[in-house]
């Protein structure tokens, strides 16, 4: 139970942004984070047999290409053996900085360094520790390929990674890894820019998309726990405003806990911006 917490606690599990690079508009996925700096508010619920967490965000866009991101949470922990416990996570507060932007290559690499503030429950964060750690975050739209011949059906393809390390700054020596990588396919950018399939909306606002979740607790600075991999399939909709997605989240391994080898997921976002242009003012 202990290192699961300090995995939740300290891995970024939340949705943010809304990100088009050229003719790309890019989810944002039900798990981690996106290189995409925007506009957005987010609420996102996760429920197991072992454990149910309500994972608020918003982002302030500081720049053309620069966001401060917040992040906190509330979780309610039900273990087979024991009492539960409840009570909200830690804030996390991310800069979110795009360092390359190519939009005719649908591409698109932001730094993130982040500070984990320990203003959570004891029993759910990570005992109370002040965390410093960053990510590297990329996205990439693959509407480069051929567009004639067996290739040009993949071109609403979509990738996303994230990889990043969060260390304590006082305490003892543990620290956490993590990575998600995610696959999507955009049925609006294979009716607009690949094959006219005469699908209206909102049907052709959904896309369909799987993540390969990562996360391992480093003790005294050495790997000494399971690396935790779960596959998490889900379906989007991605509309001007908001994004919905569900997605349903499978342990690929022994190192989940007890009764969360299996989560739903759930994620409600609004582009904010879009509703209340005034909110889009940058202060830089």
């Amino acid at each position: 139970m202990i290192l699961w917490v300090m995995l939740i606690g300290l891995s970024p599990d939340l949705a943010y942004g809304h990100g088009v690079v050229g003719d790309r508009t890019f989810l944002s996925p039900i798990v981690g984070n996106d290189a995409f700096p925007d506009n957005a508010a987010s609420l996102t619920s996760r429920r197991s047999d072992y454990a149910f967490s309500l994972l608020p965000a918003l982002e302030k866009q500081l720049g053309d290409s620069s966001s401060l991101l917040l992040t906190g949470g509330w979780d309610k922990l039900e273990p087979e053996a024991g009492p539960d416990t409840s009570g909200p996570r830690d804030l996390s507060i991310y800069f979110r900085q795009s360092a390359y932007v190519s939009p005719a290559h649908e591409f698109e690499f932001t730094v993130s360094p982040f500070l984990v503030v320990p203003t959570g429950t004891r029993e759910i964060a990570d005992e109370g520790y002040t965390h410093l750690g960053g990510e590297l975050l990329v996205g990439k739209g693959l509407g480069d390929l051929p567009d004639e011949g067996a290739l040009n059906i993949l071109r609403p393809l979509a990738i996303q990674v994230e990889a990043g390390y969060a260390g304590r700054l006082q305490g003892p020596a543990n620290s956490d890894v993590f990575a998600n990588f995610e696959v999507e396919y955009s049925l609006s950018y294979l009716e607009r820019f690949v094959e006219p399939i005469g699908t209206d909306r909102p049907w052709r606002d959904l896309v369909p998309y799987t993540e390969l979740d990562y996360s391992q607790a480093l003790i005294a600075s050495r790997l000494t726990t399971l690396p935790d991999f779960r596959l998490t399939p889900g379906l989007a909709y991605l509309g001007d405003y908001c994004e919905v997605s569900m997605g349903a989240q499978v342990a690929l391994n022994g190192a989940a806990q007890p009764g969360d080898r299996v989560a739903v997921i759930g994620l409600i976002e609004v582009f904010y911006d879009g509703l209340f242009p005034a909110l889009a003012w940058k202060p830089f």
